[in-house]
């Protein structure tokens, strides 16, 4: 307990290095940030840091907290900051369905980030986009995760992935991306352009720069 207090109170002068380890799609770092705990990719944050903000901003875009979903769908679970914010930020219950390829995330979940203390969540393991279409539930709500390092996973920004959200979907969806270049920014772009082909309206949050999160209806 001392040493985890030391390494907050020291983590806000610099960053505290915790644990390494490889996961499905390069190096992963546990580290002490500002006085959080974290877990960062090559060049980007996975859990707990800015994606942590850009989902509690997210979230109180849709009102989430006056508005609780009664079951939620997590589409790229990390180490569970969307599962924190929802139950210890926002107390909501709804039971939450995350689907996670990377079995090295979700064990760094339980071991530094109590993954495991969050009630009703059932973990799915395997490739969000093909597993998306034998979910056999519709979701109130629908948040869409899903990157390698910095970068949209295969396949998100393909038509038959937002015709399956769509068929999952009976409510509201967040579908996080990140546009820090072209080609990037393109996908980006047609995320969007297919979101709005298959639902009534896609609005569009822009946070921590290069995040762009669409609210689809």
């Amino acid at each position: 307990m001392a040493k985890r207090w030391l390494q907050r109170i020291m983590s806000l002068l610099w960053p505290i290095p915790v644990s390494r380890s490889e996961g499905n799609f390069g190096m992963l770092e546990v580290r002490w940030e500002g006085g959080r705990k974290v877990l960062n990719s090559a060049h980007g944050n996975q859990s707990f840091g800015s994606l942590h903000r850009v989902w509690q901003q997210a979230f109180a875009r849709i009102d989430l907290r006056a508005f609780p979903p009664a079951n939620v769908l997590l589409l790229g679970l990390g180490a569970g900051s969307v599962p924190a914010i929802l139950r210890k930020e926002l107390g909501c219950d709804a039971p939450i369905t995350a689907v996670e390829i990377d079995p090295g995330i979700v064990q760094l979940g339980r071991s530094e980030f109590e993954l495991a203390d969050h009630a009703d969540l059932s973990i799915v393991p395997g490739d969000a986009t093909v597993r998306i279409h034998a979910l056999p539930e519709r979701y109130a709500l629908v948040v869409v995760d899903l990157f390698e390092d910095l970068d949209l996973a295969r396949g998100v920004d393909t038509m038959g992935f937002a015709h399956a959200l769509r068929d999952r979907c009976n409510g509201i969806l967040l579908f996080n991306t990140v546009g820090y270049n072209a080609e990037s920014t393109q996908r980006c772009d047609r995320v969007k352009e297919n979101l709005t082909r298959c639902f009534i309206s896609v609005d569009e949050l822009v946070l921590e720069d290069v995040n762009r999160v669409f609210i689809a209806r």
